[in-house]
């Protein structure tokens, strides 16, 4: 099926594909989870993936600053989607980026026009999350929204029970489909939330970093914990993901002043120590350098460096198979087989 090409970063097209397909999941149940612990959580995502029968549909986790910058700073992004659908956003979002592009070529213009605009009408719109969401934002500092298919509802809400009965800080209930619609859009708006909110408070903000992450699969410790020196660099930190495969985005708002090229190598270095892996949902792209394991695939994929030079950070220059006559080189030479050297 896609086993050689999903995920690829090069230039490969893929002419025809057969995919599995499965039923979508008639009336799934949504439980919305609050705790003022990690702990819970993860005696939560271990009893659910190990104890049903069927897995659930998603596990998405909230951080409580995440929650009140996506509510305020993605409530245009919510509105949007909840009235017009996702089916115009990518129209919009070209429209939008056209007027920036226009917006930084003109003098006495704010770079962020179409932002501001936007975040100043959002701020006229009506309350757009339901009051027991935001009931559980100012109880608990950890969130999480799991969906179950019907047939295993009951015993989620089974095991919920158990593990939050036996737990402090901590409680849950069902949505309606009302509020469980409400409750995925909101954590899909967090998404764009960082980059609003440092769009918006530019003259405080240096930049925004932003990292996906892995984590291993038994990791207890998955919350971040980040050292003085690195947390006194920040003006917030916004932290959400997919606790059940340990998949975390985590966008780091920079104070102004600050080099932000250097605080992400330092990020970098910590999440070495904790043994993620990263970018764990997008490609290196010429950002990250790749690991030997996936420049060897890269070299399988195209060996003659043809398709993306450089992808991972390996070596621009066209490379040939052993023995060929590749990019000039004299009849009968050697060319280096790629990944060549990388160049300084």
């Amino acid at each position: 099926l896609l086993r050689e090409t999903a995920g690829c970063a090069g230039k490969l097209a893929v002419f025809a594909v057969r995919v599995d397909t499965f039923p979508a999941d008639v009336d799934p149940k949504l439980f919305y989870i609050g705790s003022e612990t990690t702990e819970t959580l993860t005696t939560l995502r271990r009893r659910l993936l190990k104890e049903l029968p069927q897995l659930p549909i998603l596990g998405e986790y909230i951080h409580r600053d995440c929650f009140e910058i996506a509510e305020r700073y993605g409530k245009d992004t919510f509105q949007m989607i909840k009235w017009l659908g996702t089916d115009r956003l990518p129209l919009f979002f070209t429209i939008k980026g056209r007027i920036d592009a226009i917006c930084r070529r003109l003098p006495l213009v704010p770079n962020a026009l179409t932002d501001l605009v936007m975040q100043g009408f959002s701020r006229l719109t009506p309350r757009h999350l339901p009051r027991r969401l935001t009931a559980y934002r100012d109880r608990f500092e950890h969130h999480l929204i799991v969906q179950a298919p019907r047939d295993v509802a009951k015993q989620t809400a089974q095991i919920l029970s158990e593990v939050i009965g036996d737990a402090k800080g901590a409680d849950f209930f069902e949505c309606d489909a009302a509020d469980g619609a409400k409750a995925l859009l909101h954590r899909f708006a967090a998404a764009g939330a960082a980059m609003r909110f440092g769009a918006v408070r530019s003259r405080e903000v240096e930049g925004v970093i932003s990292l996906d992450i892995a984590l291993r699969r038994n990791d207890r410790d998955w919350f971040e914990t980040l050292p003085s020196e690195i947390e006194d660099k920040l003006v917030a930190k916004i932290y959400y993901g997919h606790l059940f495969c340990h998949v975390f985005h985590q966008d780091y708002v920079v104070k102004k002043g600050v080099d932000t090229a250097a605080l992400k190598r330092d990020l970098l270095a910590l999440l070495e120590q904790r043994g993620a892996e990263y970018p764990a949902e997008h490609n290196v792209g010429h950002i990250y350098e790749a690991k030997p394991a996936l420049k060897a695939f890269y070299a399988e994929l195209d060996p003659t460096n043809t398709f993306n030079p450089g992808i991972g950070k390996t070596a621009r220059e066209r490379a040939g198979l052993s023995g060929c006559d590749v990019g000039g080189a004299e009849p009968g030479s050697r060319v280096e087989t790629y990944p060549p050297a990388a160049a300084e």
